[in-house]
């Protein structure tokens, strides 16, 4: 008699013991392998530096930070159902309201210099940290999508001292930011007067993205194993070749950006004036070492925010009554201009646009300040 018939002979009363006893270890070990390959649990909070760092150091040590906390006036932190949000306030109360919504990889102190020109020129600005950066929480999840994104706007505007509705406020957004505004604006078109966007995402090509790139950011890839990829390309570890100069179908340095890749001219760049050592990469390896959720909010934003293919959103701001305002960089790798223009003008419309390029890449809102505030001083009037 067989092994396998000696383990079912006796009494029938042991067939569904031992049945029930398969299944059961058969789905233990299918339930193992699979956590094995999945994900570790996430938590639904990851805090910023302003509860993990600061509360450690003295008022001299914040100052001398790559992101010192009282860089700029008027900080606040505001409580919410989806972490502390990270924001500032300053300008003259009766001046026209304008919201500045930053970029992926640093926070709003990237655009710094251009909100302090605004003021000068009678502006109310506000800026603050998009979730998983700089001193805002990153709800560990959540999508880091428009929905988000949008939310944590209302969330800034309304912990304002003065009201920024219902008469409106305008929005000047930058890279990952102007695809936020582009998606805020369409969704509350009567909150927002007007619109600038400087090197906008959203519209993106998808030739810009290779297969290795749709890969690692696919569910086929663990969460934990992007994060370890992107986190290591972001400090600095072996990587394919650099970021371009410009980009092109033949050339996708958009992808490059995906994956975290260094470009030295883009991150030698002073954010601050006076404040040398203030540049985007010291920015960036700050949130690296300091904040717990940084990575996994640039991965995340990758995935859920407005990168690419966005244009049934765009295609709304050409029902608006009034113009959007669209810088671009000539040399810039990551929104290329020429095909930006082609892009917009099909999708919003050429009469709806007033479209301008400036001399410089991807970081012209910092070293091109100059150029930019003038561009939006013509296009408002002030």
């Amino acid at each position: 008699m067989s092994a396998f018939s000696q383990f079912f002979k006796g009494s029938p009363r042991n067939f569904p013991l031992i049945i029930g006893t398969s299944v059961a270890t058969t789905l233990a070990v299918i339930t193992l392998a699979k956590l094995a390959l999945q994900s570790p649990p996430k938590s639904r909070l990851i805090l910023s530096p302003r509860e993990t760092l600061l509360p450690r150091l003295t008022e001299e040590e914040q100052s001398l930070l790559s992101y010192p906390p009282d860089l700029f006036p008027g900080a606040r932190d505001v409580s919410s159902p989806y972490g502390t949000i990270r924001v500032y306030e300053w300008g003259p109360e009766d001046g026209r309201k304008v919201l500045m919504l930053h970029g992926i990889s640093t926070p709003c102190l990237s655009l710094g210099k251009l909100a302090h020109a605004l003021v000068k020129l009678g502006c109310r600005v506000l800026l603050f940290d998009l979730f998983g950066r700089g001193y805002s929480d990153s709800p560990a999840d959540l999508p880091l999508d428009s929905r988000l994104y949008s939310t944590e706007i209302l969330i800034a505007i309304t912990s304002s001292p003065i009201p920024w509705t219902p008469e409106g406020f305008s929005i000047v957004g930058y890279s990952l930011g102007g695809g936020i505004a582009v998606d805020f604006t369409v969704s509350f078109p009567s909150m927002v007067k007007s619109l600038v966007l400087l090197a906008p995402a959203g519209l993106i090509r998808p030739s810009h993205f290779g297969w290795v790139s749709r890969f690692m950011y696919s569910d086929n890839v663990p969460d934990w194993l992007l994060e370890w990829v992107v986190e290591r390309r972001l400090r600095g570890g072996p990587i394919r070749p650099q970021v371009a100069k410009t980009g092109d179908e033949d050339h996708p340095t958009t992808e490059a950006e995906v994956k975290g890749n260094r470009n030295p001219e883009y991150e030698a760049v002073v954010l601050v004036e006076g404040r040398q050592d203030l540049t985007i990469a010291a920015s960036v390896k700050w949130q690296l070492d300091f904040h717990n959720g940084f990575v996994k909010s640039f991965c995340n934003s990758i995935k859920h925010s407005s990168i690419e293919r966005r244009q049934e959103s765009w295609r709304m701001l050409g029902e608006r009554e009034d113009q959007v305002l669209i810088v671009a960089g000539r040399t810039d790798p990551v929104i290329v201009a020429d095909e930006l223009m082609v892009d917009v003008f099909k999708v919003v419309g050429e009469e709806k646009v007033r479209w301008r390029v400036v001399d410089s890449a991807h970081e012209f809102p910092v070293t091109k300040m100059e150029e930019v505030v003038d561009e939006i001083r013509s296009f408002w009037g002030i």
